[in-house]
């Protein structure tokens, strides 16, 4: 029998569909062969595979409207009961509502009744929105916490066992790739394969030197960082380009973990990353989003992230207007956890007490190194304000990635100022183009806090030559600088090296310490219920903090750190202890890395900011490692604020609206973002 789409076909001893016969007319006359294309139903590996049905020994196809053989025996009870309850389990829409009032009744599901997982009434709505949609364009913009990937999950399990699906490619940011390949394993039975280097040369040396590790498997996930590689991605489009003629695209579903990374920009040229996510997303018919901040308070670049969402209802643009509002709500899923505790009869989440503000008291050398940065600011204002737009913007860069570092913690400070300083020092110069390409290099997002803090070195020598345009007009302000550090012991000799040197004070450090022995020690002795997670902007500022909590404590197992280009192992071993309630860990120093998709409720809820984000949107994806569903306990945040320096104590102030505005709107990017540049 020649097979047809859609029949059950048994070939080389697995069974399958066929999803696409194409007949071939041999030119000698010999006869016609077909080529099927067959999808497996099983959990081996290659999940389809294309191949000629009349060299195909023992293949066979049965049509699926064909009555039994009345000559074969009966089958045996026992079988036919294990059969029905197979089919009843394996059924698309196991339940119906036989009023066909309900939403069972409307659109029957069975993936959550299919999953490992307790899922809640909220997490259906994106499911039954996106079974309504022809072709699936969804933003899941829940709050933190609310179980986005539960959510995909389901999405995933019912498309996939309504036929609708079969190609899945997952990008995430690097550190969440092991985290999702878990979650959709043990949570709905979707086994994927996470495609980086190491697994690429591993499936090379089993298979062939040739083998494109994006065409073996099917079911793909993926660092975004790492697809964006010029290499990688030229691999990617290889294997995913399109048959000429053929209907259906080579992916059937992607989705973009975390996609605010991927927002494209309000102003200039977008990402290498914003880049590399639109050559791929017209690969695939069906597209998730995923992002619990999706608008950084520009709406061009929210406009942009919709458009590479949903290319027919949007374009980018500077407004929305009502109508575009109306498509907005046709695409985005949007919950916060105060809404769905006001409509439920009990409270599902754990309440988050309002920021509470740590007080600075700095000593004299501290303050006189603010006062005196704050004159070279003032100093650098002066001498580009007549200067030309471009001019203005290099020393805008200028000031605010020293300003950055001085906010964080006087050491990373000093790392960048004495680093600039060796550049000012020597002949070189640099003009307001190549400090604009430093600026460019810095911002753009990468997965490794290295790389990141190598780009801010970089950067901070770039300065260092841009400062001679100046004709020195701030050389008395870079001295004042210079002798506020030498008074703090961060002097000129320490370049390069400051995670090893202590500054003479730090009321920031001794703030933190006041804290971790209010809420985490008792009488002398470490509390076993209790757990504080510092973040930090910079890995300078990490090891800095790391170093001089375990030396004051004299135990290095109570603190460990997590930041960006760690191994998958490790920063799964820092997480693993970090949730052991018998474990002796306490405190967790992080970077930004760890603000996005982990789940460290289960033992903390505490957090401290040790600097504030600069990236609005930073904010709430710390908090939610904590404040997310399954959190027992009131989440309590502490920052820092100052009157001897007005940055900090603008920041502090920033802070408590951002919180304020969450509690009254839900939205906090468009203020924050606005107060930045107001300052």
């Amino acid at each position: 029998m020649i097979p047809l789409p859609g029949m059950f076909a048994t070939v080389r001893s697995r069974l399958g569909v066929v999803a696409a016969v194409s007949p071939w007319d041999s030119r000698d006359g010999s006869g016609r062969t077909h080529l099927v294309h067959i999808e497996y139903k099983d959990d081996f590996e290659p999940s389809h595979e294309k191949l000629v049905w009349e060299l195909e020994p023992h293949a066979v196809c049965q049509h699926p409207n064909r009555l039994p053989d009345p000559t074969h025996p009966a089958m045996p009870s026992l079988d036919f009961d294990a059969v029905l309850r197979a089919a009843r389990w394996n059924a698309t829409m196991p339940y119906l509502d036989p009023d066909g009032d309900g939403p069972l009744g409307r659109l029957p599901v069975c993936s959550p009744l299919h999953g490992a997982v307790k899922v809640e009434d909220f997490q259906l709505v994106p499911l039954y929105k996106a079974l309504a949609m022809p072709r699936v364009a969804l933003l899941l913009a829940d709050d933190v916490g609310l179980g986005k990937t539960v959510e995909s999950g389901l999405i995933l399990s019912e498309l996939i066992n309504r036929r609708r699906i079969s190609r899945i490619l997952v990008l995430t940011p690097a550190s969440l790739r092991s985290q999702w390949q878990e979650e959709m394993e043990e949570k709905f039975s979707l086994r994927f394969e996470v495609v980086d280097r190491d697994s690429t040369q591993k499936l090379r040396k089993e298979v062939g030197i040739d083998a494109n590790p994006w065409r073996v498997h099917d079911r793909v996930i993926a660092s975004y960082h790492y697809l964006k590689q010029p290499e990688i991605l030229e691999l990617f489009r290889s294997a995913s380009r399109t048959p000429e003629g053929s209907a259906r695209l080579p992916w059937d579903l992607v989705v973009v973990d975390e996609c605010h990374n991927a927002m494209p920009s309000a102003f200039g040229d977008d990402s290498d990353l914003c880049r590399a996510i639109r050559e791929v997303l017209p690969l695939c018919e069906h597209r998730l989003f995923l992002s619990a901040t999706p608008h950084n308070g520009r709406t061009r670049s929210f406009t942009g992230l919709l458009e590479m969402l949903d290319p027919v209802r949007f374009t980018r643009t500077n407004e929305l207007t009502p109508a575009a509002k109306e498509r907005v709500r046709q695409v985005m899923v949007r919950r916060l956890k105060r809404t769905i505790d006001d409509s439920s009869k009990v409270r599902r989440f754990c309440r988050r007490l309002p920021p509470k503000a740590v007080e600075l008291s700095m000593q004299r050398q501290e303050a006189s190194l603010f006062l005196a940065f704050e004159d070279f600011r003032k100093g650098v204002h002066a001498a580009v304000v007549r200067e030309g737009r471009f001019r203005q913007l290099a020393g805008s860069f200028a000031v605010e990635m020293f300003g950055k570092r001085l906010i964080s913690c006087t050491v990373a400070f000093a790392d960048s100022w004495w680093r600039s300083r060796a550049a000012f020092a020597q002949d070189a110069a640099a003009s307001d183009g190549d400090l604009q390409k430093a600026r460019q290099a810095s911002a753009e997002d990468v997965d490794s806090d290295a790389e990141t803090e190598a780009r801010e070195a970089v950067a901070s020598h770039v300065v260092g030559a841009w400062l001679k345009n100046l004709d020195g007009a701030v050389d008395e302000e870079i001295s004042s600088v210079d002798a506020a550090l030498e008074a703090l012991g961060l002097g000129r000799e320490h370049s390069g090296t400051m995670t090893a040197v202590d500054p003479r004070l730090d009321q920031k450090f001794a703030a933190s310490l006041g804290v971790i022995d209010e809420r985490l020690r008792d009488a002398g002795e470490w509390r076993s219920d209790e757990r504080l997670i510092i973040f930090t902007e910079f890995k300078t500022t990490l090891d800095y903090l790391l170093r001089r909590l375990r030396a004051h404590y004299g135990d290095d197992e109570r603190f460990l750190s997590l930041f960006g280009g760690m191994q998958e192992d490790e920063r799964r071993a820092v997480k693993d202890a970090f949730n052991d309630k018998t474990a002796t860990v306490r405190v967790l120093v992080a970077t930004d890395a760890a603000s996005e998709g982990l789940n460290l409720q289960q033992t903390a809820r505490y957090m401290l900011h040790f600097d504030c984000p600069w990236n609005p949107m930073r904010l709430e994806q710390r908090i939610g490692r904590l404040d997310r569903h399954g959190q027992g306990r009131e989440v309590e945040v502490f920052h820092f604020t100052s009157s001897e320096s007005a940055d900090i104590r603008f920041l502090a102030k920033v802070i408590e609206k951002v919180d304020q505005v969450r509690e009254d709107l839900g939205s906090c990017g468009e203020v924050f973002d606005a107060g930045l540049r107001r300052r």
